[in-house]
């Protein structure tokens, strides 16, 4: 193997690593999202955009190598590593973690659509309802909306 091709396989072999980290914090995500813990997902958002950094300057150093190699787009590329039998594989497993990662953040973004569609939907009901007596301020607690007069419990 080359130095050219041996510089290659490090790169991929980081951006499998990268795809695995990833595609496991958008499943630790997924587990937050379900669960409604909502407080994780900030410390996780900060891990998830660092991983994505670092996959995107991986990603730009490959594109160094291949445009070294003369290979101007993924198709030429591809091309190129079916003479390479040991980096096509390695590249394969890249492409399969990376489209599982991508379903897995499909998955997620339909997960917090639904969520905030419900919560969406519940406050459309608390605060329409010809029942309701009462209304939520934004920290959940009850605002009346009967003005003037005492407060219950007051002299």
């Amino acid at each position: 193997m080359s130095d050219r091709q041996q510089e290659l396989a490090t790169l991929i072999a980081a951006e499998h690593a990268g795809y695995a980290r990833l595609l496991e914090t958008l499943q630790t995500e997924q587990s937050y999202l379900i669960s409604g813990d909502a407080r994780r997902l900030e410390t996780l958002a900060q891990e998830k955009a660092a991983e994505l950094e670092e996959l995107d300057i991986l990603a730009h150093q490959r594109g160094d190598h291949m445009r070294v190699l003369g290979l101007s787009s993924i198709e030429d590329w591809k091309k190129w590593l079916i003479n390479t039998p040991a980096l096509l594989s390695a590249w394969q497993h890249v492409e399969i973690l990376a489209q599982r990662a991508s379903l897995a953040n499909d998955i997620n973004g339909q997960l917090i659509v639904n969520r905030l569609d419900a919560t969406n939907e519940a406050l459309e009901v608390l605060f329409t309802s010809d029942q309701s007596t009462f209304a939520y301020r934004r920290d959940g607690g009850a605002r009346s909306v009967v003005s003037g007069g005492r407060n219950l419990g007051s002299a």
